[in-house]
């Protein structure tokens, strides 16, 4: 395989993006996109040059020049259309989230495994170079061990008009499924082999949805019961927020500079003494080329241009014949899922999604 061939399921702004960001990284093209109508497939594929066009999902997984798919439909559609193509045998990256519940996450990755077909949930945050080497430095102590890790997300969601937006939709809106995984996986990052403990979640409704919510996850090492790590967030759809991180360790903290969820650079505070901390930075900047891409105005999200970062990291794991992307693992989207159910369980006074901790040895 030396091009990698993607197929694009939904002709809406995010796999517009994430088929822009296709055409512009090494070794992947988009080779057809399905929508619900033929007319909307037509104009995305004439958008993006693409050479093949499908009006149903089903037969875009008939065709046999297709080596992957990107699933960009809307949240609540991501798990029926992911099982189909699974069961199609053909590899797949979901746009976060995965799914609705731990649940069917969970049977997602199961039949995932059980098909040989590569299945990873788009979390694009973790495959940036700047997130990589925040991993690396924790993992190889330069901070000690992480005692908390602070963190927020938010933009003004309450300006999108209501209640047409996808972000009022009862069933998979919100600020939790919109921006919440962003903050929920720091947990991951920071405590690689802890083990989840608890969560605590409050907020408030808008619309039927949660607007902002509040939350505190603990962790526990797995063989030392005093090494306790804890991630506090914020995630608000009233509010532009700085979008920074800081993961206190220790020996020294990490700042995750905004935006957090797109990072090209960060600090490292080494702890001289109280008060007194030697820095160093690491910026990890786009190529030119990719910089000016990053520049022009038809881009719908920001930083989209990142989602070369993940492309890269799908072609590179499908190349080497592997199930699951290094960068975000099946076990990280059943922890992502579970910690999800949790905060929407506590703020959600409809929610009745149920949390079985054996569901978590499914990866």
């Amino acid at each position: 395989m030396n091009v990698i061939r993607w197929g694009i399921v939904s002709a809406g702004k995010i796999a517009s993006d994430f088929a822009k960001a296709i055409s512009y990284t090494e070794g992947s093209e988009v080779a057809a996109i399905a929508a619900r109508s033929i007319s909307s497939a037509e104009k995305f594929a004439s958008a993006h040059n693409i050479p093949k066009a499908y009006g149903s999902y089903d037969e875009l997984l008939k065709d046999d020049d297709i080596d992957v798919i990107y699933v960009g439909s809307i949240a609540n559609t991501h798990a029926d259309v992911a099982r189909k193509i699974i069961l199609a045998k053909k590899p797949v990256v979901v746009e976060k989230p995965l799914s609705l519940t731990l649940n069917e996450s969970a049977s997602l990755i199961e039949l995932a495994k059980e098909s040989k077909v590569f299945l990873m949930e788009g979390l694009w945050t973790r495959c940036f170079p700047a997130m990589k080497k925040t991993s690396e430095l924790i993992e190889n102590g330069v901070i000690g061990d992480v005692i908390c890790v602070q963190g927020d997300f938010g933009w003004r969601a309450k300006e999108c008009p209501y209640p047409e937006d996808r972000f009022w939709d009862t069933k998979s809106g919100g600020t939790v499924y919109d921006i919440g995984m962003y903050l929920v996986h720091l947990g991951q990052l920071a405590y690689p082999n802890y083990k989840l403990q608890k969560v605590q979640a409050m907020g408030t409704m808008y619309n039927n949805v949660e607007i902002t919510g509040l939350t505190n996850v603990q962790y526990q090492h797995p063989t030392d019961e005093n090494k306790i790590g804890y991630v506090q967030f914020y995630c608000t759809g009233e509010a532009n927020t700085e979008e920074r991180v800081s993961i206190q360790g220790t020996k020294g903290r990490i700042v995750i500079h905004s935006p957090a969820h797109t990072p090209s650079s960060i600090t490292l505070y080494r702890e001289i003494s109280r008060g007194s901390f030697e820095e160093e930075r690491f910026d990890f900047p786009l190529t030119d080329y990719l910089k000016q891409m990053d520049q022009t105005n038809d881009w719908y999200y920001p930083g989209s241009i990142g989602f070369t970062y993940q492309i890269q990291d799908v072609c590179d794991a499908i190349k080497n014949h592997q199930l699951e992307c290094k960068s975000f693992t099946h076990a990280n989207s059943l922890e992502l899922a579970y910690v999800i159910d949790e905060i929407l369980r506590q703020i959600r006074p409809s929610t009745t999604s149920s949390i079985h901790d054996e569901i978590m040895t499914v990866a």
